[in-house]
């Protein structure tokens, strides 16, 4: 497989008119939920992933990449008119783009934007592709003891990474391989840690554990919040697109913010979030006019929102070429490729090259769209984010019974997502990490099935095992992950000390 063969892959799956119908309704349903306060990618995902299993998986897929550009976009539109970011990683715009809106020049911001967003988008689909095709290229070199230190480095990123105490980040990570090493044994399949009930004979299903954890926590979270929205009806309609004299100066801190965007995404764990962080404060440090950011600084809005669009891109090339997702939407995305019947792991794509073609066409297609639709979207969602909350949430929960319900037509499924909903509610609420719970109960069984496979292979020896030079250096790198998070920890108590 090589970089062009597989630009040219992606862009051939758009021959089929089904990929973009669905990439459509991807697209617009995606803008929705990002300019939604409290949606997101995470949550989108969690109400649309149960009918993608009545899709074909190359469908799904670039349906679900869609949302995610989608959503990047649209989180955008709240910060710039109300002041209110749809995901955290719109934080830094709300302070810049939110300052000009009340300046009079919301149309400059919202302009900005829309550049730097669909820019970095189209970009960072080109970085995505020349990391993504090395790596999958190397599948071959990968036994059981190299898997088992990639999901190992996976668990240990996402804890480490994501939460505030480390502490808690293991022990959700460990709660989440207890509920996944429920049901068959792996090597031997006898039934184990059921305690007599034969509903859970075979394990929890996947799909209702990781939506309650990830999608249902958040529905739950949403009901102790609260927005007050101002009349901004039309505002969009009396602004005009800006002209390019005062888009030009972005430039460099759009092309920045999608380098780094797409580097930090790629690391497990990280995400948007701290991509935008470290875009903005590298534009700031080359900026001819410092002074501007956080008072109203087009360059400061251009790298975040490339830094937070490109993201999307580079948190796919450990998802799909290793098997590690990089987030809570990518772990969800990946729980659909194991209901479709796909291992996780660096072999996914070299089996299925299909899925990474897919990818593409999702990026690709769903960038497209809102390069000619985007701007007249923004004014469209200014209605959706006047919704009243409480109908939007009570709606999103009806969605997602009836969508876990059509899975296995099992009300045990149901109780299970609403069960660890609340589970993961208390687990946000008092710091622990949702997506370390949800990831290990996605990859649990394969935790140890290739933990014990690894160790058959070296003759039950676990220095043999470890010995192996790339096992060796993928736990190395997870060990320096995990004391990264711990001294991130000891830093931040420090900091709130002094």
């Amino acid at each position: 497989m090589d970089i062009f063969q597989t630009l040219a892959g992606g862009v051939g799956q758009l021959a089929d008119p089904m990929v973009w119908v669905m990439i459509l309704i991807g697209t617009v349903f995606g803008v929705i939920a990002g300019a939604l306060p409290g949606i997101g990618a995470t949550l989108g995902y969690g109400l649309v992933l149960p009918f993608t299993f009545v899709m074909s998986p190359e469908h799904a897929v670039a349906f679900l990449l869609s949302i995610s550009v989608g959503v990047m976009y649209g989180n955008s539109i709240p910060a710039i008119l109300m002041g209110v970011p749809g995901n955290p990683s719109a934080v830094l715009t709300v302070i810049d783009g939110h300052t000009l809106f009340k300046r009079g020049e919301g149309s400059l911001a919202l302009g900005v934007a829309f550049v730097a967003a669909l820019g970095a988008q189209f970009i960072s689909i080109l970085f995505f592709v020349v990391l993504v095709v090395p790596l999958t290229n190397l599948a071959y070199v990968f036994l059981a003891p190299e898997l088992f230190a990639l999901l190992l480095l996976g668990m240990v990123a996402i804890v480490s990474l994501t939460g505030k105490n480390v502490l808690k980040g293991l022990l959700a990570a460990a709660f989440g391989l207890g509920i996944g090493i429920v049901g068959l044994d792996p090597i031997n399949l006898t039934a184990r840690f059921d305690f007599g009930f034969r509903v859970i004979r075979s394990g929890f299903e996947i799909v209702p554990v990781v939506i309650g954890l990830l999608a249902v926590s958040e529905l739950f979270r949403m009901t102790r919040q609260v927005y007050q929205w101002e009349n901004l009806s039309g505002v969009t309609k009396k602004n005009k697109f800006p002209p390019w004299s005062k888009l030009k100066p972005t430039i460099p801190a759009i092309l920045g913010g999608t380098v780094v965007g797409t580097l930090v995404g790629a690391i497990p764990g990280a995400g948007a979030t701290p991509a935008a962080m470290i875009a903005y404060q590298q534009a700031q440090l080359f900026s001819k006019h410092p002074e501007e950011f956080g008072n109203g600084s087009i360059e400061g809005i251009a790298a975040n929102e490339a830094a937070q669009n490109a993201s999307n891109s580079g948190e796919l090339i450990p998802t799909l070429a290793l098997g590690i997702p990089g987030s809570g939407s990518m772990v969800l995305l990946l729980s659909a490729l194991t209901v479709h019947g796909f291992i996780p792991g660096p072999r996914m794509t070299e089996a299925r090259p299909e899925l990474l073609y897919a990818a593409i066409a999702g990026l690709l297609a769903a960038t497209l769209f809102l390069v000619l639709t985007g701007w007249w979207m923004a004014s469209l969602m200014l209605k959706a984010v006047t919704l009243n909350r409480s109908g939007v949430i009570v709606f999103s929960l009806a969605v997602v019974i009836l969508g876990v319900f059509s899975l296995n037509g099992r009300i045990f499924d149901v109780a299970a997502m609403i069960v660890f909903g609340l589970i993961g509610y208390f687990m946000l609420r008092y710091g622990y990490s949702t997506a370390g719970a949800a990831l290990a109960v996605v990859l649990g069984k394969l935790f140890e099935q290739n933990l014990r496979q690894g160790l058959s292979l070296t003759r039950n020896s676990w220095g043999e095992f470890f010995a192996r030079p790339i096992t060796a250096t993928v736990v190395a790198i997870a060990v320096i992950i995990f004391l990264i998070g711990i001294y991130r920890q000891f830093r931040l108590r420090q900091r709130m000390r002094g």
